[in-house]
């Protein structure tokens, strides 16, 4: 009878305790003079690297912001995203903002292989964007230079995802979101490399452009390499159609003699600078192709390319 009537007070007192912890890890304040600065959760980030992010940024508590999270069941739910935290001002606060399905945010989805301008189009739409500022900003160098770009403008750097975009945000922090999420992603699958960032997307821009399965995107690298490093004119379709008003069905001789450098049918080399904003299957691919003695490909109606070390076998191909 002892035991059982010393059960229930250490038991209480365990609830207690319980409760008590809970209530002042939820209550525990939130405060930093940086609380209005925007911090860029990564998407699949787990516990330990959103609390890593909020102390660099923020100065948050790490260990108490882990518990804080586990403690409400919520160490699976952190949502990916741009935030500001002026609004938090506790660690309930702060949990609540991240693992929230806010109704402000809008879902949008930028696929591989769109143009700038498509871009900016598809967000005019969804986000009702400012579509000549956000076009702008894409070619203004101190903003390009901000982001850690060395290019003359975005084209190549609006990363294709799933993104989660609130209604406050500002063009501004709609390319500096895809840009972070393009920068993470290389940096995650691309280490040194004879080309350059920039030379590897704009290839990776032909190829997405080139490829419809994604299986052949290393051959088809593995081509324009062969092209490259033979000092080969690269010939390839896609450079031409980028610099046409529209696109062609089939390209004629007139087209691939237009004088931009952009025709890789008349300048050597890689283009100026990518051509669309391709996916990081295609940018792995224009990093590291397959090895092959291929020099040509043709497509046929299927999608699939037919390779050819030879233009006499090439010719064959097309017919």
């Amino acid at each position: 009878m002892k035991n059982n009537k010393l059960i229930f007070p250490v038991f209480a007192l365990g609830i207690f305790m319980f409760i008590f912890t809970y209530a002042l890890l939820l209550t525990w304040p939130v405060e930093c003079k940086h609380m209005n600065q925007y911090v860029t959760i990564q998407k699949n980030s787990n516990v330990n690297e959103v609390s890593k992010i909020l102390h660099n940024h923020l100065c948050i508590n790490k260990t108490i912001f882990k518990i804080a999270v586990k403690i409400t069941g919520n160490d699976k739910n952190l949502r990916y995203g741009r935030y500001n935290f002026k609004s938090v001002t506790n660690m309930k606060d702060l949990v609540n903002l991240l693992t929230s399905n806010n109704k402000d945010r809008v879902r949008i989805t930028i696929i591989e292989g769109l143009r700038l301008r498509d871009v900016a189009i598809y967000l005019e739409n969804k986000l009702k964007i400012d579509i000549e500022y956000f076009i702008e900003l894409c070619y203004k160098k101190s903003f390009i230079n901000s982001l850690g770009i060395n290019a003359s403008n975005l084209e190549g750097y609006l990363y294709p995802d799933t993104y989660l975009i609130l209604n406050s945000y500002t063009e501004e922090d709609i390319l500096r979101l895809m840009v972070n999420q393009f920068l993470f992603n290389y940096r995650e699958n691309i280490s040194e490399n004879n080309l350059s960032m920039h030379e590897i997307v704009t290839l990776a821009s032909i190829i997405q452009w080139e490829a419809v399965y994604d299986d052949e995107m290393k051959l088809i690298s593995s081509v324009y390499h062969n092209r490259l490093d033979k000092d080969m004119l690269l010939q390839a379709d896609p450079t031409v159609q980028y610099i046409l008003p529209e696109r062609k069905k089939k390209l004629l001789n007139k087209h691939t003699r237009l004088d931009n450098p952009y025709n890789t049918y008349l300048y050597k080399g890689l283009p100026p600078g990518p051509i669309n904003n391709p996916g990081i299957n295609s940018i792995i691919a224009a990093a590291y192709p397959e090895k092959s003695n291929y020099f040509y490909f043709v497509a046929n109606k299927k999608g699939r390319h037919i390779f050819n070390t030879t233009f006499k076998g090439h010719l064959k191909s097309k017919k």
